[in-house]
């Protein structure tokens, strides 16, 4: 990087024990970047797999910030924001490789078209395949048919198609209101630091937020099928081991929590009624089961500890960080 440029891509990795993945990703972002002025910020969430001492030794052109505590996912965005000094901002999860030049060709369509807020990356899986793992905005309607209804089932539902892009081509280039948080690229000056990542969205749906935010200022999002990127889903950070369990309930409060801020509170304190009774009814099927034995008391003792956490809208997360 040449300082006497200006930095157009600053690169924001929150990372909390991805030490392998992290150190692929990095290096595939150096190798494949280019025609690009180029900082890599990386926030470590109190790693203890020995990530920030990698980062150190092996990458030391990093910007690294090392928390003591797992501040989540959009503090520690905000952290990377407030130090960042490119033109745009891309958040990126450490579960990623880039190809052929992604972050250039992204760059490239921000710079030609002034009506686009943000852009997108192709996800491809580690064989080469398409992955999809796009949305448009949740209604209240797609939710209900998503999370209420066998899957087979809802995907066969028109809204919940349609939510889940189940039917959209992304050979081309493709308008998407939500792209995964996983590889987007956005505006840096749509921004400034108090505003980047609504922390009350700590790990879920804080890109979807984003996105919605960008909508309203008139803008647009698309996934460029060009800029490509291979993601190792259900491999990074909080998706490893038991920690979707433990979190689970964070996720359906967060979408509580979104759907009261851009939706209203009349819909917001419906769908929080609607989960509700169903978390108590798969409660009430998980106890039968254990009676009958066929759950186990795990199970039922996980779930107990969901509902609680949901009904008391207390967050798993924070009581990770307390402990």
């Amino acid at each position: 990087m040449k300082e006497d440029k200006p930095i157009d891509l600053s690169a924001i990795i929150v990372n909390w024990n991805t030490k392998e993945l992290l150190r692929n990703c990095l290096r595939s972002i150096y190798r494949e970047t280019k025609n690009v002025i180029l900082e890599v910020i990386l926030i470590d969430n109190a790693s203890v797999d020995g990530s920030p001492n990698m980062v150190e030794r092996e990458f030391p052109e990093v910007i690294l910030i090392k928390n003591k505590q797992n501040f989540g996912f959009a503090r520690a965005n905000n952290q990377g924001f407030a130090r960042a000094q490119g033109r745009y901002i891309l958040i990126v999860n450490p579960d990623t490789e880039i190809v052929d030049n992604a972050f250039f060709k992204m760059v490239q369509y921000l710079d030609s078209n002034k009506d686009v807020g943000a852009t997108g990356a192709k996800f491809l899986y580690p064989d080469g395949s398409f992955q999809r793992y796009y949305n448009r905005f949740p209604t209240f309607s797609s939710i209900i048919g998503r999370w209420f209804l066998p899957a087979r089932l809802a995907c066969r539902l028109k809204l919940v198609r349609s939510y889940l892009m189940l039917d959209d081509n992304f050979d081309r280039i493709l308008e998407v209101p939500q792209p995964a948080g996983a590889c987007i690229m956005v505006r840096k000056d749509l921004f400034v630091r108090k505003n980047f990542m609504d922390e009350q969205f700590p790990i879920f749906f804080g890109d979807v937020d984003l996105c919605r935010r960008i909508y309203k200022k008139g803008l647009k999002i698309v996934v460029l099928p060009d800029a490509r990127i291979i993601h190792y889903r259900g491999k990074g950070g909080l998706e490893q081991g038991k920690m979707p369990l433990s979190l689970s309930a964070e996720y359906f409060i967060s979408m509580v929590d979104y759907f009261a801020k851009h939706e209203g509170v009349i819909e917001a304190t419906v769908l929080r009624l609607f989960f509700s009774l169903g978390f108590l009814l798969r409660t009430w099927l998980l106890l039968m089961g254990v009676i009958l034995g066929t759950k186990s008391q795990e199970e039922f003792k996980h779930e107990v500890h969901r509902v609680a956490a949901f009904l008391k809208k207390k967050s798993s997360f924070d009581s990770m960080v307390a402990g």
